[in-house]
């Protein structure tokens, strides 16, 4: 099919932005200039400009014309990655986490805690249709108990969905689990024993750590990179040194810093898993957020012998509350699958059937890739007024995909006891701290750009980063 015109343009004017003909603030030559020189027309150019808009690549100014987002990856510092020391320790994450108050409510209340979707953001009617179509099977099916598996019809339509992962998914070897987490706690039940080790990487999504802390295991930690994500060397040097039993990685987006880890170094940590026999639980959650390119490949892309136990959901991009996540658990699919019945014999019959009924439509990708779309824009916005009206000095991630932003301050705020003057103002945000196993990451926090942009979004923004400058002011005076 052949692309339209408008979007042929609009890469082109995408194109000098990437190498740099049109920096960061530059004013776009206006559209009588380009219809007069490039002999289309204004609705192709206007179509074209907009198209640009929702990328989140320029922004327009009233009686002003279009500019380039003034926002550069190469001019925006990235938060440091702190030193690596390797120790083994208990989780004390849930303690923490009940004495701050993380969220709050009210149409006025802007949450930058909240790790999901916006509900305006996500396919309503369709998802409604496909509710009515199942509950009109006069057979009841949907009433009775599905086997600990989950529905294979719905495993094989997520097998189908798996060509990054070439071919290493089958149906027969998916468990569906009510959500990633409950995959990654079913996992590790599987293959720890309270009191042993397990590998993640930090900043490391505090579910995770609640996880292990919760199943009585130690926590060996290794620094990630904002960028490129974790190590594999220094993964192995740690397995040497500790009795690691498990490792719990974040191949792509990783919650909270966005951090990718690199196609090279998927393949060692595979490699790694499948020599040392030590399992890796790929926590794979965000990798259909890609916001450039095609969706990253995966750890479990390059497993031979089924040492990576590959999860993820359709909690970030589909349907938080119907709680459908999947695990391809490789050699210990009877142990997860054990564990998972144990726990509540099977996840819910209905939504499973829902969910099912959507793929099989072939809708989710055009859902998806509108999100992406919505999210992309949501980052240029977030990241725009971050470097606007947080403190001089601020660093900021700038993921490809995913929904958070990682912010460090420029010097050591204590964002958890600032967190309360935040939300007397009717904002929310999660503090760094309790992205650490170690109480690390002080001055630190995560916001989350997976709202609907609105005003309120944007005045937030602003009233957080008068709250930190006046922190920071009353700190250095």
């Amino acid at each position: 099919m052949k692309e339209p015109i408008y979007i042929t343009f609009a890469n082109q004017i995408a194109k000098m932005i990437d190498n740099g003909t049109f920096k960061p603030g530059d004013k776009l030559p206006s559209i009588r200039s380009l219809h007069q020189k490039k002999g289309l027309s204004v609705g192709t150019i206007l179509q074209s400009f907009n198209y640009l808009l929702d990328k989140g690549l320029v922004v327009s100014k009233e009686k002003s014309g279009y500019f380039v987002q003034d926002i550069s990856s190469q001019e925006i510092p990235i938060p440091k990655v702190m030193p690596v020391s390797l120790s083994a320790k208990t989780v004390h994450i849930d303690s923490l986490l009940q004495k701050l108050p993380l969220d709050g409510s009210g149409k006025k209340f802007v949450s930058f805690t909240n790790a999901l979707p916006d509900n305006r953001l996500l396919p309503f009617n369709s998802i409604k249709r496909f509710i009515q179509q199942t509950s009109r099977d006069y057979s009841g099916s949907y009433l009775g108990l599905e086997s600990r598996y989950g529905n294979l019809h719905l495993r094989e339509e997520i097998a189908k969905r798996s060509l990054h992962l070439k071919g290493h998914i089958h149906a027969d070897e998916l468990i569906i689990t009510n959500g990633a987490a409950e995959a990654i706690l079913c996992c590790l039940k599987a293959i720890t024993q309270p009191g042993d080790t397990v590998l993640v990487q930090e900043p490391c999504f505090f579910g995770i750590l609640q996880i292990i802390e919760c199943l009585g295991l130690k926590v060996v930690s290794i620094p990630s990179h904002p960028v490129l994500g974790i190590s594999a060397s220094e993964v192995k040097k740690a397995c040497k040194k500790f009795a690691v039993k498990a490792c719990v990685i974040v191949s792509n987006f990783n919650n909270p810093d966005g951090a990718s880890i690199s196609t090279e170094e998927k393949k060692e940590l595979a490699a790694l898993a499948n020599t040392l026999h030590i399992p890796i639980i790929e926590d794979d959650l965000y990798a259909d957020l890609f916001f450039k390119g095609g969706r990253p490949d995966t750890i479990k892309t390059y497993d031979t012998d089924g040492w990576v136990l590959y999860c993820s959901s359709f909690t970030k991009t589909l349907a938080p509350g119907f709680r459908i996540g999947w695990c391809a658990a490789g050699r210990f699919i009877y142990d997860v699958a054990r564990i998972k019945s144990v726990l509540n014999h099977s996840t819910s019959n209905f939504n499973q059937q829902v969910i099912l009924q959507f793929l099989r439509s072939g809708m989710l990708e055009r859902h998806l890739l509108k999100f992406r779309l919505e999210m992309h824009k949501n980052f240029n916005r977030y990241a725009f007024f971050i470097q606007q009206y947080f403190p001089k000095g601020t660093k900021i991630t700038q993921p490809h995909g995913g929904l958070y932003i990682w912010i460090e301050f420029p010097a050591p705020l204590n964002t958890s006891k600032l967190l309360s003057k935040a939300m007397e103002q009717g904002i929310s945000y999660a503090p760094g701290e309790i992205f650490s196993s170690k109480g690390d990451y002080l001055h630190y926090l995560r916001i989350s750009y997976s709202s609907l942009w609105e005003k309120k979004v944007e005045n937030a923004l602003i009233a957080l980063g008068k709250l930190f400058s006046k922190a920071l002011d009353e700190f250095e005076n």
